[in-house]
């Protein structure tokens, strides 16, 4: 139930909660429109050691359950942004459905609501988030480089009040946001640098956490794993061009847990240098980009082999659009997607039915 401003409020009382938790070994008890429900003695009798260790039960099987339960935060924080936009433009925060709604609807191209990290790592305070570019070479078989990335770090220290979800400088790593702040520092320094390498990233790790280099590991690792999730995503959806290339900018968010989340992948990504940062990895990725096209090699490149993959026949993409269609056609019709069908699509009816049976077996 929310209020006339949207906001949700708990209308929940203990009386209430008892009344609906059948579970509970009490025989009787009678409730009115007059009278509160009384607490019966089995609550009395309960210690705030045992409540407490109950709500930590439950969250721990949130934690468990949830994939996003430590970022969701209590704030209900949303970032807007429109469908279609480059270098932080119309981008905005909201802990109001009412404003979002209103903010969203009046983009002319569509808006996309994004749920914000609200247990981010900060780095002295602030937000960061890391950009890493990812190069296609090869579409299919499927080939894919990655690069040293770069930590982008706000000017302003994070807050998630009111009044600091409107200032931009608190909330948008974008460069080209924050060097409007007119304290944007470029150097590659922990003692104020606004751009950090992952040389810096990694010292202020092991100043600052017991373990700095595994948990920078644990951050590759994932940042590397996303960006090969999200080309295969859409591997099939690319026609393939002989000696094209195509170069991405991943934006990641790391949280309090040293959990990896993706932002967001742009296409053709700003490549433009003024930082101490970026006038070293600008160059070197730009040149290692003709190395792999006319050498088809990584030696002596500032790219790293990701993945190199097998190829996949023509009647295989055909039969993976097939199914897609099929999905899409379900979803338009108002129809819920299920495991079943996903089967039938990919395996024939009969064939699906068979495993549907086994697996209820099992």
């Amino acid at each position: 139930q929310g209020d006339k401003d949207g906001n949700i409020a708990g209308v929940l009382g203990i009386h209430h909660y008892l009344w609906i938790r059948l579970d509970l070994p009490w025989k009787s008890f009678s409730i009115s429109r007059t009278k509160e429900l009384e607490p019966p003695h089995l609550w009395r009798a309960w210690s705030p050691e045992s409540v407490r260790q109950k709500v930590a039960d439950v969250f721990s099987r949130l934690k468990a359950e949830h994939v996003q339960f430590g970022m969701d935060g209590v704030r209900n924080v949303w970032l807007v942004k429109p469908g279609c936009g480059t270098r932080g433009n119309g981008i905005k925060c909201f802990d109001n459905i009412r404003e979002l709604l209103c903010y969203a609807a009046g983009r002319r191209k569509g808006a996309i609501a994004q749920k914000y990290i609200e247990n981010c790592l900060l780095l002295h305070g602030k937000k960061f988030d890391i950009r890493s570019w990812t190069l296609v070479s090869n579409w299919n078989p499927l080939t894919a480089w990655l690069h040293e990335p770069y930590m982008r770090i706000c000017t302003e220290r994070h807050s998630l009040d009111a009044d600091g979800l409107k200032n931009q400088f608190k909330h948008l790593c974008n460069r080209c946001v924050q060097v409007k702040s007119g304290s944007y520092e470029d150097e590659d320094s922990e003692l104020g640098g606004n751009m950090w390498s992952v040389e810096t990233f990694k010292g202020y790790l092991q100043d600052n956490f017991e373990g700095g280099e595994s948990l920078w590991k644990k951050v590759e690792d994932q940042i590397r794993r996303i960006s090969l999730m999200c080309l295969h995503c859409v591997q099939d959806l690319i026609e393939n061009k002989e000696g094209c290339f195509e170069w991405f900018g991943l934006d990641y968010v790391v949280d309090d847990d040293f959990n990896v989340w993706l932002l967001e992948c742009n296409i053709s990504p700003d490549l433009s240098v003024g930082t101490q940062v970026l006038d070293r990895l600008v160059p070197r990725a730009v040149s290692g980009v003709f190395d792999l096209l006319t050498n088809k090699t990584a030696q002596g490149s500032s790219w790293e082999l990701a993945f190199c993959g097998k190829e996949i026949k023509k009647e295989a993409l055909q039969r993976r659009q097939v199914v897609r269609q099929g999905i899409m056609t379900e979803m338009r019709a108002g129809r819920p997607y299920c495991i079943r069908d996903a089967l039938q699509s990919k395996l024939g009816a009969e064939l699906a039915g068979n495993i549907q049976r086994s697996g209820k077996e099992r």
